[in-house]
């Protein structure tokens, strides 16, 4: 019997991710990939290219070109225009630090639809955490804004994305006004997650499960100034008092969170070819390479995706095993339960869990 979206949808990667390169400008702590130096082992142009011809003809409808810094890689315009002219929207996700007006007018010449700006709170906490790879390069939150701002005057629709943590938790106000200003048509919200360097500093950064009921209750709050669209991210909840508003906040309309869709309706591509279901999965859980094989074989062998494509409650672990959210919900983000267990099984970074967890310092 069918129990979650992810078995009654139909599979198709709607949403891709491809990550075409691990070089980057900076050397944020929280990065997930822990982005730097271009691996080796890179996609040549020409491999890029049939990723893009491979994932079209799968179905994709949207693509978020991806690194480290896409923009370092110097065929990122012939990616994209491939993409765009195969019907994919294109989005570019940018720390900003590269993108100035010549820039902008180039990826609206190679069909990028929308920009995607890393802004993770004021001046002070987003160059503390988001460091050039060189002391000489300036202000990496001067750059963030300025990105988003030349953007939009090009005719780029524009997203901010901030990723939380203690460190800038206090700036989720912030942050909203300052997207609010300047126009962006996104602003999406989402956990730091103890993946790539993260890891190595985690009890640091990382928030627990009893500063999830705050955020929700900020969160709201802000949803309900409706200034700017805000996109709640798969690794904040559950089914919390105040989860229709956080779900529905792109919408309006009252809806849940419907567990996560890696490997059915989204999927993820790191730069040397390895196909992940989704693209803050860790390297445990990729599931093929596009060296080998192609997409449509490894898309079409769903036991390689089976967390999501074959549920079975009993696998669930801990708290998740006996939650009564447990079948529509599948333990949550696949990438933060496997993060913080070890198991896509179970997370423990959960709203559920606040409640028998006392409040701590954000």
């Amino acid at each position: 019997m069918k129990t979650s979206m992810a078995e009654i949808l139909p599979r198709v990667p709607v949403v891709g991710f491809f990550e075409i390169t691990e070089a980057c400008t900076l050397r944020c702590v929280h990065c997930e990939a822990s982005a730097g130096a271009r691996d080796p082992d890179e996609l040549t142009t020409d491999e890029a290219l049939g990723v893009a011809t491979q994932l079209a003809a799968a179905g994709c409808r949207q693509v978020n070109i991806t690194g480290g810094e896409p923009l370092v890689r110097k065929d990122w315009p012939e990616i994209c225009r491939r993409f765009a002219d195969l019907g994919v929207q294109v989005t570019i996700v940018t720390n900003g630090t590269l993108v100035d007006r010549p820039m902008a007018a180039r990826m609206v010449a190679a069909g990028v639809a929308n920009v995607a700006v890393s802004l993770d709170g004021d001046k002070s906490a987003h160059d503390a955490i988001r460091v050039p790879a060189s002391r000489s390069a300036g202000s990496s939150y001067d750059k963030a804004v300025a990105a988003l701002e030349v953007c939009r005057t090009a005719g780029l629709r524009t997203a901010a994305i901030t990723v939380l943590h203690r460190k800038n938790r206090d700036c989720l106000g912030f942050v909203h006004d300052l997207v609010a200003r300047l126009g962006v048509a996104l602003w999406q919200v989402q956990l730091a997650m103890p993946l790539g360097r993260l890891s190595a500093v985690r009890d640091d950064y990382m928030v627990g499960p009893e500063h999830i009921l705050p955020l929700e209750e900020e969160l709201a709050a802000l949803v309900a100034k409706r200034a700017v669209p805000i996109a709640v991210a798969d690794n904040i909840g559950y089914y919390g008092r105040l989860e229709p508003v956080l779900r529905g906040s792109l919408t309006g309309k009252p809806t849940f969170y419907t567990g996560c869709m890696a490997g059915c309706r989204v999927v993820g591509i790191r730069s040397n070819g390895d196909v992940k279901g989704c693209p803050s999965n860790p390297v445990e859980l990729v599931v093929g390479n596009l060296r080998a094989e192609t997409f449509a074989e490894i898309w079409g062998d769903t036991q390689r995706f089976s967390r999501n494509t074959a549920f079975r409650e009993e696998r669930l672990r801990g708290a998740c095993r006996s939650c009564a959210f447990r079948r529509v919900c599948r333990g949550g983000c696949s990438s933060m339960a496997f993060a913080l267990s070890g198991s896509v099984h179970e997370n423990p970074l959960c709203l559920q869990r606040a409640v028998a967890t006392p409040a701590g310092p954000p």
